[in-house]
């Protein structure tokens, strides 16, 4: 399993694969964050532009990381949600947990700014 990470300035971009939320793949991100979070990095913006679909154990990894993220004192945001995938979030309600951002949003112009790679 191979996740792509940009890291621009305090930022740190991961693409998720469409794949990543299967059981055998979730330590892989888990692993990322952690090192992500150990090299210092504040502002994780997770891409999820590649994920159409997200179940339970999607669900829970993700809460798992985003308390992780908030524990070592930094910030998280999803972005560019597929709309199967942001109507289980907006359905379980857990869009009052997560800061969920367009791909417009200030922030990921801030990135882009920085990496004209960011927005095509």
């Amino acid at each position: 399993m191979e996740i792509n990470l940009r890291k621009i300035g305090e930022f740190c971009i991961i693409d998720l694969p469409a794949e990543i939320f299967l059981k055998s793949n979730i330590e892989f991100l888990k692993k990322a964050i952690e090192e992500i979070l150990e090299e210092g990095f504040v502002n994780i913006l997770l891409n999820m532009s590649k994920l159409s679909k997200i179940d339970g154990t999607g669900l829970g990894a993700l809460l798992n990381i985003q308390k992780s993220v908030l524990l070592n004192n930094a910030n998280m945001r999803l972005y560019d949600l597929q709309p199967y995938v942001a109507n289980m979030l907006f359905q379980t309600r857990m869009n009052r947990i997560f800061d969920i951002v367009d791909a417009n949003n200030e922030i990921i112009e801030e990135c882009a700014a920085l990496d004209h790679s960011l927005i095509a």
